[in-house]
């Protein structure tokens, strides 16, 4: 473990998460005048959320963002009954690094406090191994508070030391040209063949928000039924569109009045994400995706965007093999569970492999049924 100029000031209970929990204290370049920079870990509510979005503003670069550590998630949380709690380090007045969890149990899925569930990556953000540590020894302290047995925390950039990560997930994502008409270009043969075979067989796009959101919605839904997987309710989209306003865009196809295919996307900073967007299988001969995507990514562009993330797939699947078409690279994502009492880290589960009976009889569900039972789990899965 790291250490940096400063002095680490928590709450801390005996003989647990040791090399995490003791005070780091390093004299500062001014070690000459005994002083010292301290720094105390504490859990950010809305009074303070200012300071916690300044931080995150400096915090962004040029590839990874900030987004889904914003507090506007909370609203969303609400949606099924959830709260974040936001542990920052704060020197002074100024928050210096941040790590949001989620609470999530279940019997399936075991109780532990995740950042965050459903996202790609949303852990700790932290200018030294020390603050990172700190941070993630309140969390355990917490865990350990409400009875969850793990934190389980997904990164960007991998812990350096001890701690072993699961790293089989991969971030695809597009640094994109100044102009749309560049990425076009940049496009293989088959690719640019696939998006003027949709224009041809008659797809319309509109881009809009709310107003497309029962349109996304019954797509969305119908599709993740058909993949095996539950679905988010409408109300927790609905809360996404507005915690977020414009900042996000659905992203509309239809064939002669009917919805064949449709996304939302968010932008923070450069940055774009598109963290749902589903297709009607009925449909694929047309090449929706495809319609659906070229719109996305030439929206991005013309609006000066620097980078599109197409979301988290396993290398050389069906999904990694369609986003790889468009240029992106993978980029390597580092999850680890760390235990909430011995502070140790180890492979995040790989949970979603072990259901392949559930997924089949899942497919099997009414849409209708699929869409009153999937936001009942979601809610307590990752």
């Amino acid at each position: 473990m790291g250490t940096s100029p400063a002095e680490f000031r928590h709450a801390t209970p005996r003989g647990c998460c040791s090399q995490i929990a003791k005070t780091l204290t390093t004299k500062t370049a001014e070690s000459e005048s005994r002083s010292v920079s301290k720094i105390d870990i504490v859990q950010i509510d809305g009074t303070r959320s200012s300071q916690w979005e300044a931080f995150l503003d400096d915090a962004k670069d040029d590839s990874h963002s900030t987004l889904y550590h914003r507090t506007a998630w909370d609203d969303v949380w609400n949606a099924y009954g959830l709260r974040a709690v936001r542990f920052a380090a704060v020197e002074g007045a100024r928050v210096v690094g941040v790590l949001p969890v989620v609470h999530q149990k279940s019997l399936l899925f075991g109780n532990r406090l995740v950042s965050l569930p459903w996202f790609d990556a949303a852990g700790v953000i932290a200018p030294s191994d020390a603050i990172r540590d700190a941070l993630i020894h309140a969390a355990c302290e917490h865990a350990r508070g409400v009875g969850a047995t793990a934190v389980h925390l997904r990164q960007y950039k991998p812990y350096e030391g001890s701690f072993s990560a699961r790293t089989d997930k991969v971030l695809m994502r597009l640094a994109l040209p100044s102009d749309s008409a560049t990425l076009w270009d940049s496009f293989s043969p088959k690719v640019r063949n696939q998006v003027r075979k949709a224009e041809k067989s008659g797809l319309q796009v509109q881009v809009g928000g709310q107003e497309h959101l029962d349109a996304l919605f019954d797509v969305y839904s119908a599709n993740m039924r058909d993949l095996g997987s539950p679905s988010h309710s409408r109300r927790f989209l609905a809360a996404v569109l507005e915690a977020f306003g414009p900042q996000t865009r659905i992203f509309r196809i239809s064939l002669d009045g009917e919805t064949v295919g449709a996304g939302m996307t968010l932008s923070d900073g450069g940055t774009m994400e598109i963290p749902w967007a589903s297709s009607l299988r009925r449909y694929n001969a047309l090449c929706v995706n495809h319609q659906l995507y070229w719109s996305i990514l030439r929206h991005a562009c013309d609006a000066g965007l620097e980078w599109f993330h197409f979301g988290r797939s396993t290398v050389d699947s069906g999904t990694y093999r369609f986003k790889r078409q468009w240029g992106a690279e993978p980029h390597t994502l580092y999850w680890y569970d760390v235990d909430s009492h011995s502070g140790e880290a180890n492979n995040a589960e790989r949970s979603e492999e072990s259901y392949g009976l559930g997924r089949r009889m899942w497919t099997r569900l009414p849409v209708c049924i699929s869409r009153w039972l999937g936001p009942r789990i979601i809610r307590h899965v990752a």
